[in-house]
């Protein structure tokens, strides 16, 4: 029987409340920016004629480095049950990257499972891809993730 996929969130954090055992999901997301570094003949002059500066975004692109966290939450799990998560090119339909596997039980098919997994830093190069939950080699679900690149 194949589990029951509430929920897959990427976060940069996810905390665990000790005395409720409630998670506190932080800094979702589903596009995330790689910067391009530009050679010197290829960025833009300092100022024009005038010596006016150039204009600055009133807002800067975060770029974050280290680890996400993905969330997922299953229910109607019977007995322990293999998970994997796999990084696929959406382009090229590519496993690019894949956690060890791991097995999650519960009580009974009707509780719910909360599994936060550390997952490995993300791909730089632009694109669109897919973090996937896996169950008996067959996708329970995903979360689409967008890589954008923008000029230093």
């Amino acid at each position: 029987m194949k589990p029951v996929l509430q929920a897959l969130l990427l976060a940069d954090n996810v905390y665990e409340d000790k005395r409720t055992g409630k998670k506190v999901i932080a800094g979702t997301f589903d596009t995330y920016m790689v910067a391009k570094d530009t050679k010197a003949e290829d960025k833009e002059p300092e100022g024009d004629e005038a010596g006016k500066a150039p204009e600055q975004p009133a807002v800067l692109p975060f770029e974050r480095a280290g680890t996400p966290y993905a969330y997922i939450s299953l229910t109607d799990l019977h007995g322990p049950t293999d998970l994997q998560l796999r990084f696929v090119s959406l382009d090229s339909h590519e496993a690019l990257m894949s956690t060890v596997d791991f097995k999650v039980t519960t009580n009974s098919p009707l509780d719910t499972a909360e599994i936060v997994v550390p997952v490995p830093p993300l791909p730089r190069e632009p694109g669109v891809y897919a973090l996937e939950l896996v169950h008996d080699d067959e996708p329970l679900g995903a979360h689409r993730i967008r890589v954008q690149e923008i000029q230093r």
